[in-house]
């Protein structure tokens, strides 16, 4: 068998570390190709399908329970009804028409939803820690698009 050593560098924590693995003949001629094929040097690729295969691996059944968690307060919105009487009272704001009593409705339902935006983004953020990744990376993986505004 043949082993031959090939220097690894991958990101951890923002700081650049090495990792000298060994691999087999079969192994090495692969990255090779795929190294030559992507025109990236043979050390990023084998740090990019290291890190593809580390994100793969399962985590703990607690690491589970918590991605779970915050899937379900990811996912959780206003009941439809909600959502209809906030519209109802948008409409009404833009056709002038609200009453002082629908105005500060209006007002608390606006500042609950914004409320409850950005708690969704700590959620959404605490899952990217999660799964070690980052948050545009979790958001597309959701098909979250952020909005066009910000």
């Amino acid at each position: 068998m043949f082993v031959e050593r090939v220097p690894c560098v991958f990101l951890e924590e923002a700081s650049m570390s090495t990792l000298q693995i060994d691999l087999d003949g079969p192994t090495l001629k692969r990255l090779r190709q795929i190294s030559r094929r992507e025109k990236r040097a043979i050390g990023d690729v084998a740090a990019h399908l290291l890190a593809d295969a580390v994100r793969s691996v399962r985590l703990r059944p607690a690491d589970e329970a918590a991605e779970a968690e915050l899937l379900r307060q990811i996912n959780t919105g206003w009941a439809a009804e909600r959502w209809q009487r906030y519209h109802a009272l948008v409409a009404q704001r833009r056709a002038g028409c609200l009453t002082p009593e629908e105005h500060r409705e209006l007002i608390a339902l606006t500042d609950e939803r914004e409320l409850a935006h950005a708690q969704r983004l700590g959620h959404l953020i605490e899952l990217a820690k999660l799964r070690q990744t980052t948050l545009d990376a979790v958001m597309e993986q959701l098909g979250i698009q952020a909005p066009g505004y910000v």
